[in-house]
Protein backbone atom coordinates (compact mmCIF):
# COMPACT_ATOMS: atom_id res chain seq x y z
CA UNK A 1 0.00 0.00 0.00
CA UNK A 2 1.41 3.38 -1.03
CA UNK A 3 1.78 6.09 1.55
CA UNK A 4 1.60 9.78 0.59
CA UNK A 5 3.44 12.06 3.00
CA UNK A 6 3.25 15.84 3.30
CA UNK A 7 5.22 18.33 5.39
CA UNK A 8 2.90 21.24 6.20
CA UNK A 9 3.84 24.61 7.66
CA UNK A 10 1.32 27.23 8.83
CA UNK A 11 1.98 30.74 10.17
CA UNK A 12 -0.91 33.06 11.01
CA UNK A 13 -2.08 35.41 13.76
CA UNK A 14 -3.13 33.29 16.72
CA UNK A 15 -6.70 32.44 17.63
CA UNK A 16 -8.31 29.78 19.77
CA UNK A 17 -9.13 26.60 17.84
CA UNK A 18 -6.56 26.77 15.03
CA UNK A 19 -4.89 23.49 15.96
CA UNK A 20 -8.28 21.78 16.21
CA UNK A 21 -9.40 23.13 12.82
CA UNK A 22 -6.20 21.98 11.13
CA UNK A 23 -6.34 18.54 12.78
CA UNK A 24 -9.98 18.16 11.74
CA UNK A 25 -9.06 19.00 8.15
CA UNK A 26 -6.40 16.26 8.14
CA UNK A 27 -8.78 13.72 9.69
CA UNK A 28 -11.49 14.63 7.16
CA UNK A 29 -9.00 13.68 4.43
CA UNK A 30 -8.33 10.37 6.26
CA UNK A 31 -4.88 11.50 7.26
CA UNK A 32 -2.66 10.80 10.24
CA UNK A 33 -0.44 13.47 11.81
CA UNK A 34 2.74 11.54 12.57
CA UNK A 35 4.93 14.39 13.84
CA UNK A 36 4.28 18.01 14.79
CA UNK A 37 5.47 21.11 16.58
CA UNK A 38 3.20 24.04 17.42
CA UNK A 39 4.04 27.26 19.22
CA UNK A 40 3.10 30.92 19.52
CA UNK A 41 5.78 33.50 18.69
CA UNK A 42 4.94 37.19 19.29
CA UNK A 43 1.23 36.49 18.90
CA UNK A 44 1.66 34.39 15.75
CA UNK A 45 0.60 30.76 15.61
CA UNK A 46 3.25 28.54 14.05
CA UNK A 47 2.65 24.88 13.26
CA UNK A 48 4.74 22.43 11.30
CA UNK A 49 3.60 18.85 10.93
CA UNK A 50 3.90 15.69 8.87
CA UNK A 51 0.71 14.05 7.67
CA UNK A 52 0.37 10.64 6.05
CA UNK A 53 -2.43 9.55 3.71
CA UNK A 54 -3.26 6.39 1.77
CA UNK A 55 -3.96 8.42 -1.38
CA UNK A 56 -2.58 11.56 -3.04
CA UNK A 57 -4.45 14.45 -1.39
CA UNK A 58 -1.96 17.26 -2.06
CA UNK A 59 -4.29 19.69 -3.84
CA UNK A 60 -7.29 18.83 -1.66
CA UNK A 61 -5.17 19.24 1.49
CA UNK A 62 -4.01 22.67 0.38
CA UNK A 63 -7.55 23.82 -0.53
CA UNK A 64 -9.10 22.43 2.67
CA UNK A 65 -6.46 24.04 4.91
CA UNK A 66 -6.74 27.35 3.05
CA UNK A 67 -10.50 27.26 3.75
CA UNK A 68 -10.04 27.06 7.55
CA UNK A 69 -7.14 29.51 7.82
CA UNK A 70 -7.55 33.29 8.08
CA UNK A 71 -6.86 35.39 5.00
CA UNK A 72 -3.16 36.16 4.70
CA UNK A 73 -2.04 33.01 6.53
CA UNK A 74 1.22 31.54 5.26
CA UNK A 75 0.70 27.94 4.16
CA UNK A 76 3.36 25.74 2.66
CA UNK A 77 3.06 22.06 1.75
CA UNK A 78 5.98 19.88 0.68
CA UNK A 79 5.02 16.59 -0.91
CA UNK A 80 7.21 13.59 -0.10
CA UNK A 81 9.56 15.28 2.37
CA UNK A 82 11.40 11.96 2.87
CA UNK A 83 12.76 12.30 -0.69
CA UNK A 84 14.31 15.69 0.11
CA UNK A 85 15.59 15.15 3.64
CA UNK A 86 19.25 14.32 3.91
CA UNK A 87 20.20 11.64 6.37
CA UNK A 88 21.92 13.08 9.43
CA UNK A 89 24.53 11.12 11.34
CA UNK A 90 23.24 8.96 14.17
CA UNK A 91 21.91 10.95 17.09
CA UNK A 92 23.50 10.58 20.49
CA UNK A 93 21.84 11.40 23.79
CA UNK A 94 19.87 14.64 24.05
CA UNK A 95 21.20 17.49 26.12
CA UNK A 96 19.63 20.71 27.35
CA UNK A 97 21.49 23.94 26.71
CA UNK A 98 20.47 26.92 28.82
CA UNK A 99 21.73 30.49 28.66
CA UNK A 100 20.20 33.20 30.81
CA UNK A 101 20.91 36.91 31.22
CA UNK A 102 20.06 40.45 30.17
CA UNK A 103 18.80 40.38 26.59
CA UNK A 104 21.22 41.71 24.01
CA UNK A 105 21.72 41.53 20.25
CA UNK A 106 23.76 38.61 18.96
CA UNK A 107 22.90 35.98 21.57
CA UNK A 108 21.14 33.71 19.09
CA UNK A 109 24.22 33.91 16.87
CA UNK A 110 26.58 33.25 19.79
CA UNK A 111 24.66 30.17 20.96
CA UNK A 112 24.07 28.72 17.49
CA UNK A 113 27.69 29.48 16.52
CA UNK A 114 28.97 27.55 19.53
CA UNK A 115 26.73 24.61 18.75
CA UNK A 116 27.67 24.49 15.06
CA UNK A 117 31.39 24.71 15.82
CA UNK A 118 31.07 21.66 18.10
CA UNK A 119 28.95 19.63 15.64
CA UNK A 120 25.94 19.93 17.95
CA UNK A 121 22.51 19.99 16.29
CA UNK A 122 19.82 22.23 17.78
CA UNK A 123 16.58 20.22 17.71
CA UNK A 124 14.31 22.60 19.58
CA UNK A 125 14.88 26.13 20.89
CA UNK A 126 12.72 28.62 22.72
CA UNK A 127 13.17 31.87 24.58
CA UNK A 128 11.38 33.14 27.66
CA UNK A 129 11.42 36.87 28.34
CA UNK A 130 10.93 38.58 31.68
CA UNK A 131 11.41 42.27 31.01
CA UNK A 132 14.99 42.64 29.72
CA UNK A 133 15.96 39.22 31.04
CA UNK A 134 15.88 36.30 28.61
CA UNK A 135 16.36 32.59 29.03
CA UNK A 136 17.31 30.51 26.00
CA UNK A 137 16.38 26.84 26.35
CA UNK A 138 17.39 24.34 23.66
CA UNK A 139 17.35 20.58 23.19
CA UNK A 140 20.53 19.59 21.38
CA UNK A 141 22.31 16.44 20.20
CA UNK A 142 25.93 15.80 19.33
CA UNK A 143 26.21 14.72 15.68
CA UNK A 144 29.67 13.25 16.26
CA UNK A 145 31.03 11.52 19.35
CA UNK A 146 31.97 14.03 22.02
CA UNK A 147 35.45 13.08 23.17
CA UNK A 148 35.41 15.29 26.28
CA UNK A 149 31.94 16.24 27.47
CA UNK A 150 33.17 18.01 30.61
CA UNK A 151 35.47 20.22 28.52
CA UNK A 152 32.64 21.04 26.09
CA UNK A 153 30.32 21.88 28.98
CA UNK A 154 32.96 24.13 30.56
CA UNK A 155 33.70 25.80 27.22
CA UNK A 156 30.00 26.53 26.65
CA UNK A 157 29.65 27.98 30.13
CA UNK A 158 32.75 30.15 29.67
CA UNK A 159 31.68 31.35 26.20
CA UNK A 160 28.28 32.43 27.49
CA UNK A 161 29.72 34.00 30.66
CA UNK A 162 31.97 36.18 28.46
CA UNK A 163 28.73 37.65 27.09
CA UNK A 164 27.21 38.18 30.54
CA UNK A 165 25.03 35.05 30.53
CA UNK A 166 24.93 32.17 32.98
CA UNK A 167 24.81 28.89 31.12
CA UNK A 168 24.84 25.14 31.39
CA UNK A 169 24.81 22.14 29.10
CA UNK A 170 23.49 19.01 30.78
CA UNK A 171 22.03 15.64 29.83
CA UNK A 172 18.23 15.86 29.53
CA UNK A 173 17.76 13.33 32.38
CA UNK A 174 19.65 15.61 34.78
CA UNK A 175 17.64 18.60 33.60
CA UNK A 176 14.40 16.69 34.08
CA UNK A 177 15.43 15.36 37.48
CA UNK A 178 16.21 18.86 38.76
CA UNK A 179 13.43 20.66 36.89
CA UNK A 180 10.37 18.45 37.34
CA UNK A 181 8.34 17.89 40.46
CA UNK A 182 8.21 14.10 40.57
CA UNK A 183 10.11 11.28 42.19
CA UNK A 184 13.43 10.88 40.35
CA UNK A 185 12.88 7.15 39.91
CA UNK A 186 9.68 7.78 37.92
CA UNK A 187 11.41 10.34 35.67
CA UNK A 188 14.33 8.04 34.83
CA UNK A 189 12.09 5.02 34.16
CA UNK A 190 9.94 6.76 31.51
Amino acid sequence: MDKFTYLVSVITPDRVGLTRDIAQTVVDLRGYISDMRQTIVSGFFSLIFVTEHSEDVGTRLHDALRAVLPEGAVLSIMEGPERVRKALPAVGPRYVAIASGEDRPGMMLAISGFMASHNINIEDWSTVFDGNHVTHLAYVTFRAPCTDLKATQAEYKKAMESLGFSAQLCHEDIFRATGEVAPIKSIIQE
